[in-house]
């Protein structure tokens, strides 16, 4: 999970695209859906959904490792969860940092081919430990991508097109899922479950050399909101800049909530699935692939477009439309996990439709209480606080309530262990709907680009 987050609104700051003559002329073609910057915005996107699938391919095929390496609930909670994030988290920071001094590219390239190879190892371990360890690596790796994933895009597109374009990297996710696991659990079942980790990691060390050959480091560009020069400021500074910001603090507590959510389902539902509802890995793969593959991607581009598009009429809604999302996630989990032969389906599209909605306009609000010098370090900030409070502590602790009721409920107890998801999604609407009321009402737009 992502906890690929990798994973832009208010001219940055605020919500409504608008630039001056200055900005202009700083900005230049650069900024827009020109067909160089959609050709980097697609493989981003691809990046990111091998980094989606490389995180939560674990999920999947839980129901074959725990019985080959006899581990319980709450065991592999630990390595699917705080065994990713902590090194996932502890690496953002210091690598955000140096994205906002050094080449973006090249950090996304070196951290893409060295955490493909740490997903083929996992299909090499013999014992917990060794996966902990491949679960380390794998973590430290996938944090070049996120972070400088959003600088870049923030450099590429405007103010005003960046939820879009984030919205079409928050489809990623469900891109990667769509293709992969269907393929990759079929060959968990007739392979093994080590040949599929084997299989999911070759892919990516290809796209890393094409990234490095075939996309330019783009111009950093400072929004019209913020005068003054785009160099980097310190760690440090950037992050007292950013505690200072009430909307920040708030949506980094919804992010981190909602992080939670998604690691728990991430993380459980395959196994629910086996347990619960007694179907194969072929099945579980395929289900999962199509009904949160194509939910995702509706969601991911459709949040975008929807925040962007009400946007325009009302700034406010670039705030309501996650929000609005993350409350009605709670109702479609409860169907999910309650739901029978045919309703738990449909629960597991809406669940991951409106999940997606909320991604790319949550990372906006992200970037909107930030600025061009600490835009990197905001988002490896949030993924920091979300993944070891969110990713690290949300499949433990269902993990080790799953093992707990298990004595009295047997194979149902994962669906009680997975509640907890529903509770936090409530919480985190309400923190976001504050975060959004916190941001300043922006100035009137003077000047638009082309878009």
């Amino acid at each position: 999970m992502t906890i690929v987050d990798l994973n832009r609104t208010i001219q940055l700051c605020h919500g409504v695209g608008w630039m001056t003559d200055n900005h202009l002329k700083n900005a230049g073609s650069q900024s827009g859906w020109t067909p160089s910057n959609i050709y980097t915005l697609i493989l981003l996107t691809l990046i990111y959904a091998i980094n989606t699938v490389d995180r939560n391919l674990l999920g999947l095929l839980i129901p074959l490792i725990k019985g080959d390496l006899n581990l319980s609930d709450t065991t592999i909670g630990l390595l699917s969860g705080f065994a990713f994030a902590a090194f996932y988290a502890t690496a953002a920071l210091p690598i955000a940092s140096l994205a906002d001094r050094w080449n973006r590219r090249n950090i996304i390239a070196a951290g893409l081919a060295f955490w493909s190879v740490m997903t083929l190892c996992h299909g090499l371990v013999r014992n917990a430990w060794q996966l902990a360890l491949t679960r380390f690596l794998l973590g430290a790796g996938e944090a070049s991508s996120v972070a400088p994933s959003n600088s870049i895009i923030a450099d590429l597109f405007n103010s005003e097109q960046r939820p879009a374009a984030l919205g079409f990297l928050a489809a990623s996710t469900s891109i990667g899922v769509l293709i992969a696991f269907p393929v990759l659990g079929f060959v968990s079942e007739e392979y093994g479950w080590r040949v599929s980790f084997i299989a999911a990691g070759a892919p990516g060390i290809a796209l890393a050399l094409i990234l490095f050959l075939t996309v330019r480091e783009p111009k950093r560009i400072a929004d019209a909101s913020h005068s003054g020069s785009t160099s980097p400021v310190a760690l440090g500074e950037a992050l007292t800049r950013l505690a200072s910001k009430p909307a920040y603090v708030f949506a980094v507590a919804a992010g981190t909530l909602i992080s939670l959510n998604m690691a728990v389902m991430h993380t459980w539902v395959p196994t629910f699935l086996s347990r619960v509802h007694d179907l194969s890995q072929t099945e579980i793969g395929s289900f999962i692939g199509v009904l949160r593959g194509g939910g995702g991607i509706i969601g991911g581009l459709g949040g975008g477009w929807l925040a962007t598009y009400l946007g325009r009429k009302d700034p406010r809604w670039r705030y309501r439309v996650p929000a609005f999302a993350m409350l009605l996630i709670a109702p479609a989990q409860l169907l999910l996990i309650f739901g029978g032969d045919s309703l738990w389906k449909v629960g597991l599209a809406l669940e991951t439709l409106l999940v997606m909605a909320q991604i790319g306009p949550l990372f906006a609000l992200l970037l909107a209480s930030s600025d061009e010098r600490t835009r990197a370090v905001a988002i490896a900030t949030f993924l920091f606080v979300s993944n070891i409070i969110g990713q690290g502590g949300g499949p433990v602790i269902s993990g080790l309530v799953s093992d707990v009721l298990t004595p009295a409920y047997g194979n149902e107890a994962i669906r009680y262990a997975m509640l907890i998801s529903v509770v936090v999604a409530l919480v985190a609407g309400l923190f976001t709907l504050i975060a959004g009321k916190l941001l300043k009402a922006p100035p009137p737009p003077v000047f638009h680009l082309q878009r």
